[in-house]
């Protein structure tokens, strides 16, 4: 394949295990490639019984924040989604200044994900706007929806983009193909 893609994105259903492939990705580029990444995982918060309570945002130097809440304690008035507050200005203080960073040494932008959520926030949409063309993007986006989303739209409709639709079968069989595409994607 001598595509040169810009921007890698996965897709599948909620719990598919998208995250846990992206994780996997940027360990293999950084380990093994010494790629130097930057960006955000989403990642699930469940209580004590297991339950899903909602999402926090990780950043790849460590940093975490709240994305949202089924209960919140503090009873602020928050937008939703679904049983979620999304907490808009927590999310922003963690994301925007990695999607604003001219980070030079950066290579791969990650950003997990690009979902109904996170684009609450329309500081969070432009900022991505702005990223594209700028450098290399591997992100999750959400299954198709009744309602698209324009940003997730305009990057699965760009021809540099590659997206890739996770499911059980292939979630372990497509790190190595995907790291590639990566890899192709950085070279000059």
């Amino acid at each position: 394949m001598n595509t040169k893609f810009h921007y890698i994105l996965l897709t599948g259903p909620p719990g598919i295990g998208k995250t846990t492939l992206v994780r996997k990705i940027c360990e293999d580029l950084l380990n093994t490639h010494e790629i130097a990444c930057d960006g955000f995982f989403t990642e699930e918060v469940r209580d004590l019984r297991g339950e899903r309570v909602g999402f926090d945002v990780i950043t790849l130097q460590g940093k975490r924040g709240i994305l949202a809440r089924s209960k919140p304690s503090d009873n602020l008035k928050r937008p939703r989604i679904g049983k979620y507050s999304v907490y808009i200005q927590e999310f922003e203080e963690l994301a925007l200044p990695i999607l604003r960073s001219d980070n030079h040494k950066r290579q791969l932008l990650v950003i997990d994900e690009i979902g109904k959520m996170e684009l609450i926030s329309k500081k969070f949409e432009m900022a991505v706007n702005f990223c594209i063309d700028k450098c290399i993007i591997l992100a999750t986006i959400p299954q198709k929806m009744h309602h698209s989303l324009l940003l997730v739209q305009k990057l699965e409709t760009n021809p540099k983009t590659r997206l890739y639709v996770i499911g059980k079968d292939n979630r372990n069989k497509l790190h190595v193909e995907i790291v590639q595409t990566v890899l192709n994607a950085l070279k000059n």
